[in-house]
């Protein structure tokens, strides 16, 4: 199983950390967000969004952090990352996507860059 990420990515690092709480060995590929990786053909080849992080698991390719998590806990279920009743699961979920849909677009180097350079803000 292969771990492609960045360290400086939140949503990669969401998934380091679901990778470590379930005690899963992966290989770590980093991608370096910073000088360009992502954008090289090869990389465009395993994830045609070029984003991080991206999971490999022999023949099936996850991609988005949401997924990946998932993915982990349902093919790896013990230890669970999800409580076992179902308000205690959506309290979860809920954290999960404030971080995802409200933090994380705003700290987002796409976002940051495209601020920056088109629009001259910092």
């Amino acid at each position: 199983m292969k771990l492609y990420g960045f360290w400086r990515s939140s949503a990669a690092y969401r998934v380091r950390i679901a990778v470590n709480l379930k005690g899963i060995d992966v290989d770590h590929e980093y991608v370096d967000l910073m000088s360009g990786d992502h954008l090289h053909a090869a990389y465009g080849e395993v994830n045609p969004q070029r984003i991080v992080p991206t999971l490999v698991d022999g023949e099936h390719t996850i991609t988005q952090s949401q997924a990946i998590i998932e993915y982990l806990d349902e093919t790896r279920p013990h230890p669970t990352l999800l409580p076992e009743d179902a308000v205690g699961r959506a309290r979860v979920r809920a954290i999960a996507l404030a971080v995802a849909c409200e933090i994380h677009p705003i700290n987002n180097l796409r976002v940051r860059k495209h601020l920056a350079d088109p629009m001259g803000l910092d």
